[in-house]
């Protein structure tokens, strides 16, 4: 598997192959990374960039690095690299994604840099994210232990990249999970019959989308989320501090949500069909939480979106894209209908449903996923967990 580095930096330096080569295969990367940057040589995304193709090398891919006006050789998974220009990607960055023809069946994850703490960095990812996607791309985050939207690096002056070594774990935890995803494409197809469950969340009927006779090669299952009754989540301190070493259960008993986590944990794939009423949707999300907490239950599972409504301006495929990233999920192309539009044909669209789906039975059975959930952001917090539970 070929997984490409994409440099849109207008700050960039080309360096010889060589060398990046030499960053790839060492085994201590910050101290081999750091030796660069401090050269002076690399902007500051090209520096995550070098730390993502890191991450991509260790899990067995073949590397290769393009810089803007250089031809784009064949490639299953690719990394995008950006400066942060007001919350959104560079100009190099926005003609390479428009100048692939076809990004069906490539993998793609993003490494931005943004000068400020909170510079733009996330939504910059995501809106290259979703580009891609909605081109057919399959998309990744940069996997535990933090599970965003890829590498968020901070830095603003040449070499200030050195002093984020967040910033670089999230970069080449995101060419990792790059190859991951492009494993999972290059997969066979598992003989058995995995679950694809359609999760209704809006008020609009199920019927409309899938019937017994859609697929042939997977089982299906569906619930109308306003069917069922989810209470607001407490705020209780309790999923990010909770004896990690037990399986995880939110300490709210008298509601539905322990059955929809158990529909969403026995599924391969899960497809969010949404219309024109989100009001469940939110208070769903806001109860997830429990679930990635509990080692990322869902993780290296594939998911999907399947919208209908007459607003072009609706929002909710990109929210539910940013939602399940954080589960740990891998994105598969989402279905749009928009009145008299759609984005492609529901036919096409399920086929590839069933053979990704498929593909990602085989991928988690091959890497045995198992990632411990650390939580990042509140180590310093002391709670007796009983007395929340009681």
């Amino acid at each position: 598997m070929k997984v490409l580095g994409v440099v849109t930096s207008p700050r960039y330096k080309k360096i010889s192959h060589d060398r990046v080569m030499e960053v790839v295969n060492s085994k201590d990367i910050m101290t081999t990374l750091y030796n660069i940057i401090y050269e002076g040589k690399i902007s500051n995304s090209q520096a995550l960039l070098l730390a993502a193709m890191w991450g991509a090398r260790q899990e067995g891919a073949e590397i290769e690095i393009v810089y803007p006006g250089d031809l784009v050789p064949p490639f299953d998974g690719v990394v995008l690299s950006t400066p942060v220009y007001f919350g959104d990607r560079s100009s190099a960055l926005h003609q390479f994604i428009r100048g692939i023809p076809h990004w069906e069946d490539k993998a793609v994850g993003v490494v931005s840099s943004g000068a400020k703490r909170n510079g733009g960095q996330e939504t910059t990812n995501i809106y290259a994210l979703y580009d891609c996607l909605d081109r057919g791309a399959l998309i990744t985050g940069n996997g535990p232990p933090t599970a965003q939207y890829g590498g968020t690096g901070w830095a603003g002056n040449k070499t200030a990249i050195a002093n984020d070594d967040f910033g670089i774990k999230t970069s080449y935890g995101t060419g990792t999970q790059v190859a991951k995803l492009t494993k999972l494409i290059q997969a066979p197809e598992c003989k058995e019959k995995p679950r694809v469950l359609f999760m209704h969340v809006t008020k609009d009927k199920i019927a409309q989308v899938v019937d017994s006779g859609t697929f042939e090669h997977c089982n299906i299952s569906y619930f109308d989320m306003t069917d069922v009754d989810i209470k607001k989540c407490l705020g209780c301190p309790v999923c990010p501090n909770g004896d990690l070493t037990k399986k995880y259960k939110c300490i709210i008993k008298d509601d539905d949500m322990d059955w929809v986590q158990s529909q969403m944990s026995d599924a391969d794939c899960i497809i969010f069909v949404s219309g024109t009423d989100d009001t469940k949707f939110q208070v769903f999300v806001e109860r997830t939480r429990f679930i990635r907490r509990d080692h990322f239950e869902l993780g290296e599972r594939v998911y999907s979106s399947y919208s209908q409504t007459e607003s072009i301006t609706d929002i909710l495929p990109l929210r539910i894209m940013t939602n399940m990233l954080r589960q740990n999920m891998f994105g598969l192309p989402f279905f749009k209908r928009f009145k008299e539009y759609e984005n492609r044909s529901t036919k096409e669209y399920f086929q590839m449903i069933e053979k990704f789906t498929r593909k990602s039975v085989t991928m988690r059975k091959q890497s045995g996923f198992d990632s411990a959930y650390t939580a990042v952001g509140y180590e310093d917090a002391k709670i007796d967990e009983k007395a929340y539970r009681d």
